[in-house]
């Protein structure tokens, strides 16, 4: 998973925090690779590493954050929440998810975190099905990362007590944990341009 979090609200809070500059590293990294391709194709830079910089002084300004404010709120949400997330959604039940063995993370089923997220209630099953905005999960070990037995892989947020019996039983089987060391995946294996 790129990030950590999986679920509408807990995503947000991280999207947040990266345009604060603060959020997680992949997915600050992989924000400011794919937004240095966007500066220098609007002509606003000769290379992307200048690209990046303005990229970073916008984050450090405060502008990207001030933006996307302004984006919620041209689209009648709540603005303030940009600055202070702890008006996004809460699940009532937090319960932190963990690790049998002791290793390195060898693999990590996307798919299966995303149903997770659904079965807790974060998607639809059916296109009338409703959606809680604010279950999911926060992982905290990723691949190639080394657990401890009782580490926490994950937290879980959720509102229903069956839902989260389910949705750990799954989180469980998407984790693979090895013994050997694992290299973190490379999510930008190359750019193509034209």
């Amino acid at each position: 998973p790129l990030g950590y979090a999986v679920g509408n609200a807990l995503e947000v809070r991280e999207a947040i925090e990266t345009l604060k500059g603060w959020g997680p590293e992949d997915l600050l990294a992989l924000c400011l690779r794919l937004g240095s391709q966007m500066v220098l194709a609007a002509g606003k830079a000769d290379s992307e590493e200048e690209a990046v910089g303005l990229l970073k002084k916008t984050l450090s300004e405060g502008k990207a954050l001030d933006k996307f404010a302004e984006f919620i709120k041209a689209q009648g949400g709540e603005a303030a929440a940009v600055y202070n997330t702890e008006l996004l959604p809460k699940a009532a039940i937090t319960e932190e998810i963990i690790s049998g063995k002791s290793g390195y993370v060898k693999e990590i089923d996307c798919s299966e975190i995303g149903m997770v997220s659904l079965v807790l209630g974060g998607g639809r099953e059916k296109k009338e099905s409703s959606v809680d905005l604010s279950v999911g999960v926060v992982l905290h070990k990723k691949i190639g990362d080394y657990v401890k037995q009782n580490d926490s892989l994950a937290t879980m947020h959720a509102n229903d007590k069956e839902k989260l019996k389910i949705a750990k039983e799954r989180f469980i089987r998407a984790y693979e944990i090895a013994d050997e060391e694992t290299e973190p995946p490379v999510f930008i294996k190359e750019i193509i341009r034209e």
